[in-house]
């Protein structure tokens, strides 16, 4: 899929929209002209692929995320906490379901982020319930269950995980096992591409054309802007982390890329008078970052890649200015913790793991090789 293909596709559907200033006119111009795009939505990986084919999700049971909060949870306050298992249901029908159980509205219910339908989930809710107690018990049906009840101080919020539990089976798995278990060893020790995962660009990346429509002034709904944004960002980060995995160097640092301690939101650029990068980045107490970009993209010219990467965004340069954010930063790698593998036979592997929140477990499947969602093969 390429840039212009967006571009055209988001420029089509703003046509029953009228344009009325001669600069909008302009910069449409301007990004039509650009051929120079390559956003596929194929990352490369870091390795040879082990695995020459496999299938994950074949059923719910196949993919399994258990969520874990960030925080202790103080069993009083004016929010009920209620722990769910859901298979077969996306997040917000969740929501929607305890808000009628409770009685309260959707707006009442917290969550700290979305879960897959396709998979068996654990995450946590929260329910606005001033004055009252929690239920001892919450009924459930075919798409979930109540595991725990709680009570808390505040409202759960997005992005208040610590990090997320996976276990995986793939099937019908083809390639040798000891190649597979040697490069999974490596990405034990040395992590995969802290790629964003499909599911943030939405159906065919239509959530990035979505972002594109909306800069170059198409109306969209309040509560669809952060996440038609968060998607173009995310993009973005995932072509810089691209150009890195192909020159070999997202785990090297260079000069003027910015460092994030590892386990926390800090940072620091690298100026050439450190003489101990190479050893913090091998014991993983440091990542190389890249960006996210908002409205002070032209801060980045000093960025390692600069050139190419101006050069894939060149079509986007406007547009990005309006970006309603500062540029954030996001590692390039993600290490799993407590990464283990076991075979039920020859051809079934069951992987479990840990990610920080935010990191996508079908970055570690991409990087061994040719693994294909049972679920969306069924709902074609």
């Amino acid at each position: 899929m390429s840039g212009n293909n967006i571009l055209n596709e988001a420029q089509g559907a703003n046509k029953e929209q009228s344009v009325n200033d001669e600069h909008s006119i302009s910069e449409k111009s301007k990004l039509e002209e650009s051929n120079s795009v390559n956003s596929s939505f194929d990352w490369p990986s870091s390795k040879a692929s082990s695995i020459q084919s496999a299938v994950f999700k074949q059923t719910n049971n196949d993919f399994f995320v258990d969520e874990q909060l960030s925080f202790p949870l103080t069993d009083e306050g004016e929010h009920c906490f209620v722990l769910v298992e859901k298979s077969g249901a996306n997040t917000q029908w969740i929501a929607k379901k305890l808000a009628n159980s409770f009685s309260v509205p959707e707006r009442a219910v917290g969550y700290a982020g979305l879960k897959d339908r396709h998979a068996v989930t654990r995450q946590w809710f929260s329910v606005y319930t001033p004055g009252q107690t929690s239920p001892e018990h919450i009924e459930g049906d075919d798409e979930f269950k109540v595991l725990a009840i709680h009570r808390h101080n505040k409202k759960l919020k997005q992005g208040s995980v610590k990090q997320n539990r996976f276990v995986i089976t793939l099937r019908d798995v083809k390639g040798e096992q000891a190649d597979i278990e040697q490069q999974l060893e490596t990405i034990k020790q040395q992590g995969y591409p802290n790629y964003f995962g499909a599911q943030r660009f939405g159906h065919h990346g239509n959530n990035v054309r979505k972002a594109v429509a909306m800069l170059q002034g198409k109306r969209v709904k309040k509560h669809q802007r952060s996440m038609y944004l968060s998607a173009m960002r995310s993009w973005f980060f995932n072509q810089y982390l691209a150009l890195r995995v192909k020159s070999d160097s997202w785990q090297t640092a260079q000069l003027h890329d910015r460092m994030q301690l590892a386990g926390s939101r800090s940072f620091f650029q690298v100026d050439g008078s450190e003489t101990d990068l190479p050893e913090r980045l091998e014991q993983a107490d440091i990542h190389v970052a890249g960006p996210m970009p908002g409205e002070d993209f032209f801060s980045l010219e000093t960025l390692p890649e600069a050139d190419k990467l101006a050069e894939i965004w060149a079509p986007y340069f406007e547009l990005v200015e309006k970006l309603p954010v500062k540029t954030d930063w996001r590692a390039l790698r993600v290490i799993p913790f407590e990464l283990q593998w076991q075979w039920h036979d020859s051809t079934t592997l069951e992987l479990s793991f840990s990610l920080p929140s935010g990191c996508f477990a079908t970055g570690l499947l991409s990087e061994l090789g040719h693994c294909v969602d049972g679920s969306a093969l069924e709902h074609k």
